[in-house]
């Protein structure tokens, strides 16, 4: 067995990977090889039921973090249903304070700090996967404002990227 290797959910190949217990250790495809995730995508799987039967949170967003695609457990989380993310941007969907301003999400001057949007981007064009990756996020919703602490994970799917949510929590109280 290949030291910093970990085996393939369905195929069992060894798959190389960081460290075994590191937090990049945990693929968001739930521990696929390359060809079994290829093989799952080219199979006619339903997209909902891939995404439903990933435990986290995750989202499934183009370039520009418009979400595609979400599974129950981001929308569990984010207290939404299907039509209230679908085709809409991340900081629409999160509720991003910046986001309403007038530009729209990713529009704005703070958009270029985002560290979900670089991270979603970094992937996209790269094909990356980046783990872990600490992100805060202004909210706004009515005349409260408040500041999340995430930790987000992405990993490069199709011509898409996963987004998952690692963590997500009140960080501080702005206003």
């Amino acid at each position: 067995m290949i030291t910093g290797a970990h085996l393939c959910s369905k195929c069992r190949k060894e798959i190389p990977s960081i460290p075994p217990g590191s937090p990049a250790d945990r693929a968001i495809t739930g521990g696929l090889c390359q060809e079994c995730f290829q093989h799952v995508a080219e199979s006619g799987m339903p997209l909902a039921d891939f995404l439903d039967g990933l435990e986290a949170p995750v989202l499934l967003v183009d370039s520009d973090v418009v979400v595609k695609a979400t599974n129950q457990v981001a929308r569990t989380m984010l207290g939404k249903d299907i039509s209230q993310v679908q085709g809409y941007r991340g900081g629409d969907v999160f509720v991003c304070a910046y986001a309403r301003l007038p530009e729209g999400c990713g529009r704005t001057v703070h958009c270029s700090g985002c560290a979900i949007r670089r991270s979603v981007m970094e992937t996209f064009t790269t094909g990356k996967s980046l783990r872990n990756v600490p992100a805060h996020l202004d909210r706004q919703i009515d005349n409260h404002f408040q500041q999340l602490g995430l930790r987000i994970s992405t990993e490069k799917a199709w011509n898409l990227v996963l987004l998952r949510i690692d963590y997500i929590g009140p960080s501080r109280e702005v206003h």
